[in-house]
């Protein structure tokens, strides 16, 4: 039996990301859905979102052609009721990095060269000279490692968030060697379906990062935090995003603890052999995908 709803308002959140493309699809179908010339059919739309943030993604395009993709640049942007928000209740405890963030955001912070703002020194970690770069913000970030990378607690709450994959995986392979104790390598089998004539070798697909895939070699030790990537169980907490711990593994099977949410501290296995064949179920703590709210100390590498 059908059961007809009436949809009486529509919430599109995060619209400064999208092309004013996908929102102009969407806007003309509904008027053909509905049969009604009016934006969106005549249904309320609600778009929200911050424009200092992150604009629509165009690939090798220029500063002009990121700003035709945005909404503002769409027929439907005139027909738009705007409201403003003015506070920012995530850092209202701390209006000094409050207005920071709105003088970026407003294009009000003095730039030094090239497009490039000065960061306050409360913000930046120094690098001491001593070693690779990425070592002083991890020893800034995550002090004390080896005393406390047994402590749920102490991993969850710290991020180092990163701008690009090949910055995140080189922030990994840093951090893993960090931990004690031995670590477990797992390789992923590639395989490119309907290549009869073997073009592709196995070798050349192994070298592949491509966006949602995980590398071809993926290192592990115990109290490593690691992500879920599919949605397995979702009312056991196994679902995609989930934060875990890995405390053990043996040859084919991984032990896990749910690190965040209602649903902890419960543990689960999986089988690697199911996990590498997927491709993508779990992937190191790739900080790029997480939420940065509720977490203690945060960190991103910057280069010049």
């Amino acid at each position: 039996m059908l059961t007809s709803f009436v949809i009486l308002m529509i919430i599109w959140d995060e619209a400064p990301m999208a092309k004013r493309q996908t929102i102009e699809t969407v806007d003309r179908s509904f008027k053909d859905i509905m049969d009604i010339d009016k934006p969106f059919g005549g249904k309320v739309m609600v778009v929200e979102g911050d424009y200092r943030q992150v604009l629509p993604v165009v690939p090798k395009s220029t500063r002009a052609e990121i700003v035709n993709a945005s909404l503002v640049k769409s027929y439907l942007w005139p027909l738009i009721e705007k409201i403003q928000f003015t506070r920012n209740m995530r850092v209202r405890t701390d209006p000094t990095f409050s207005e920071f963030l709105l003088r970026v955001g407003n294009g009000d912070k003095p730039i030094i060269r090239d497009n490039l703002i000065l960061l306050p020194e409360q913000l930046t970690v120094k690098h001491s000279g001593d070693g690779i770069p990425e070592e002083s913000i991890i020893k800034e970030i995550f002090p004390n490692l080896q005393e406390n990378v047994a402590t749920t607690k102490y991993v969850t709450e710290r991020a180092i968030l990163a701008s690009r994959n090949d910055h995140v995986d080189k922030l990994n392979d840093k951090l893993i060697s960090m931990f004690p104790r031995e670590s477990k390598i797992f390789n992923i089998f590639d395989s490119l379906e309907d290549d009869t004539n073997n073009y592709y070798q196995e070798e050349y697909l192994n070298a592949l990062t491509p966006n949602g895939l995980l590398p071809h070699r993926l290192e592990l030790k115990e109290n490593a935090p690691i992500m879920m990537l599919r949605n397995l169980d979702p009312s056991s907490g196994l679902c995609n995003g989930t934060r875990m711990i890995c405390r053990g593994f043996s040859q084919n099977v991984l032990h896990a603890e749910i690190s965040s949410g209602t649903i902890t501290p419960y543990t689960y296995m999986a089988i690697v052999t199911q996990i590498i064949n997927s491709l993508h179920i779990v992937d190191t703590n790739n900080i790029t995908l997480l939420q940065i709210s509720g977490l203690e100390d945060i960190g991103t590498p910057m280069q010049t």
